[in-house]
């Protein structure tokens, strides 16, 4: 009867040996789907990290080309503001030149309507001495007529036509100044509208 225990013993020995084998297997699969479930946990962050690291290197990319677009407008700014106080400094610059062209005109103007006026009376002085010197040839009797007088008379009036030739030749000046000025006006007036 002894026999029968021990196969009995036999039969129990085993299962405590399987059972050790299965709980090894078993922790090794529970160790695989816990390593399993973490790389899966881990690979999914790390593809959401990679993701937002994309996004933000595109984001950084267009950040970087609105900043370069962004300064070469504010260089084409300040280039044409440069350009428009160049024109500004070149514009007051001709305007104290016309300016200074008109001062010049105005008295050139005033200088020949002075010589003009004085030539005029010299002019209305000479005709009123003909007219009496004409009134005295022809009405007086050739008999009676005073040649001191006479030359009197026509030495005055070559006095008076030397001095409105020499009033005419200021005149002349004077008038070549006026017109030079007004032609200097006239260009730097186009000069200025061209740099519009």
């Amino acid at each position: 009867m002894m026999r029968a225990p021990r196969v009995a013993r036999r039969h129990r020995a085993w299962p405590v040996w399987l059972l050790t084998t299965l709980a090894f297997v078993c922790g090794a699969l529970v160790s695989a789907a816990v390593f399993t479930i973490g790389w899966r946990h881990q690979t999914q962050q790390n593809a959401a990290a990679q993701s937002a690291l994309a996004d933000a290197t595109a984001r950084n990319h267009k950040l970087s080309a609105s900043l370069t677009t962004e300064r070469a407008a504010a260089a084409r700014e300040q280039r044409a503001a440069a350009d428009a106080r160049a024109s500004l400094r070149a514009a007051r610059a001709s305007s104290a030149t016309i300016a200074a062209q008109a001062g010049a005109a105005q008295a050139g103007a005033t200088s020949v309507t002075g010589t003009a006026a004085s030539m005029a009376s010299s002019a209305a002085k000479i005709g009123t001495e003909l007219k009496t010197l004409t009134a005295y040839l022809t009405t007086t009797p050739a008999q009676q007529l005073d040649a001191g007088y006479i030359d009197s008379q026509t030495a005055y009036l070559a006095r008076q036509v030397d001095a409105l030739q020499q009033e005419g030749g200021t005149t002349a000046t004077a008038a070549a100044s006026f017109d030079a000025a007004v032609r200097k006006l006239g260009h730097l007036a186009s000069a200025l509208a061209a740099q519009k």
